[in-house]
Order: structure tokens, then sequence, then C-alpha cells
């Protein structure tokens, strides 16, 4: 017995869409912010999300809270990404160290993340000193494997820390590195590899479809409440 050739043909499987859950990361981090992060991991983790985007834009905030922000991202078990929207300042670049990616919108920024007080003042050289090196310490930690971002966080949060690849000198002692969205994705070393940036998009959507390929996701975004946007 045979099979012809139509016969013998197969139908190509169907595309597996990724499940991505969008959430907001907006304004000064503050217990809202969390409270909105963790109701949206919940979301997502109830759903059986692929994937959480967050859409940050974020000057920074407090250091308690960012702490239990990137605590909370690391019980998501998918895939984490951060889209700078474009602003992720101080805490907003720990948060985006946190996760597994780091995308960048053609106008974005992040950086600056020397600690100060809950005033906005410098703290006591000491315990800025004790507080720099803890932060450098856990973001290296969580910066394993990333390529070159535990060094370029480092260079974030210490303004004594020389930030060198091979011959070139990124940031100088005495001032804190921040990048923009051109800077973040520029290669260096032998594999060449991006500084931090796995690449730029113009919205989350054309970052999914960079990733993922048209039609290769659903998105849910997260809403915000009434309460939520009052506090």
């Amino acid at each position: 017995p045979r099979l012809d050739a139509q016969e013998s043909q197969t139908s190509p499987a169907p595309m597996t869409q990724k499940r991505v859950v969008v959430i907001p990361v907006r304004d000064e981090i503050a217990s809202p912010v969390l409270y909105i992060l963790r109701r949206g991991l919940k979301e997502a983790i109830e759903e059986k999300a692929d994937v959480v985007v967050l859409d940050m834009k974020t000057p920074g905030g407090a250091l308690d809270v960012t702490f239990d922000m990137m605590e909370a991202l690391a019980k998501f078990p998918g895939e984490t990404v951060t889209f700078v929207n474009n602003e992720a300042m101080s805490a907003g670049a720990f948060i985006s160290a946190m996760t597994g990616e780091i995308w960048f919108a053609p106008d974005g920024i992040i950086g600056a993340a020397a600690p100060v007080s809950s005033t906005g003042q410098d703290v006591d050289a000491t315990m800025k000193l004790k507080i720099t090196s803890y932060l450098k310490a856990r973001l290296r930690a969580i910066s394993e494997g990333k390529g070159y971002r535990g060094q370029v966080i480092s260079a974030m949060v210490d303004a004594d820390y020389e930030l060198k690849i091979g011959d070139t000198v990124l940031k100088a002692k005495g001032e804190l590195l921040s990048l923009t969205a051109s800077e973040a994705g520029k290669t260096y070393g032998e594999p060449a590899q991006a500084l931090l940036a796995a690449g730029t998009a113009k919205s989350v959507d054309a970052l999914l479809e960079k990733k993922f390929g048209a039609g290769g996701f659903t998105v849910k975004r997260l809403e915000i409440t009434w309460s939520e946007r009052l506090a």
C-alpha cells in the first residue's frame, strides 16, 4: 500500500501564541505602584501568562518599595521584560535590572540611581557607602549571566566606580552613569554584546512583534482602578 502525494501531506502545526500581561509602572515608586505590580503579577500567574512586560515611566522613589517590587518580580515563573517608555531613573533602574530583558523606546533613558533620603536629600556619607555597597552586591547577583548589566548598574549607583570595557572608559570616576536608548544598545567586546538594551521599539506591541512575530502573542493590559489612581 502507498499514499499518493496529496494524501501524504500534513497540515502545519498551529502557532502557539505567547500570553502577555502588560503592567504599567508609572510616576514615583511608592506603595500604590507596588500594589499594582502585585495585582498584575497575581493575574498573570492565574491566567498562566508566559510573559510580563513592565511599561515603565518613573523618576524613581522609595528604596524599600523598590526591593519589595524586585522580590515580587522574582516570584513570577515566566519571562519578564521592562519597556523603558521613556524613563527608568533611580529606583526604576533597579527594577528594570530584575527583569530578563530591558527594551527601550527610541527616546528612553535609564540611570542615575544614587541613594537619597526620603526627603530627597543626600544621605550621610557612611550610610551612603553601606547602601551603595549593598545595592551593588545585590544587583550584581541578579545580573549574573546578563552581559554587562552588573557593571552598568554599578556605574549608575556608585560615582566612584569606573565603567571600562576593554580600553574604552564609558564612565569615569566622580559621576553617575545614565544611558540613552542608543547608548544602551551599543555593542562592545568579542563576541559583541549590547551594553544594556535587548532592543528598541516604538511601543509595547512593536516590541512584542520583534520578539514573537506578528500574530505570535496575545496581550492583556492591566487596567488601573479609580482607587489606585487616587492613591
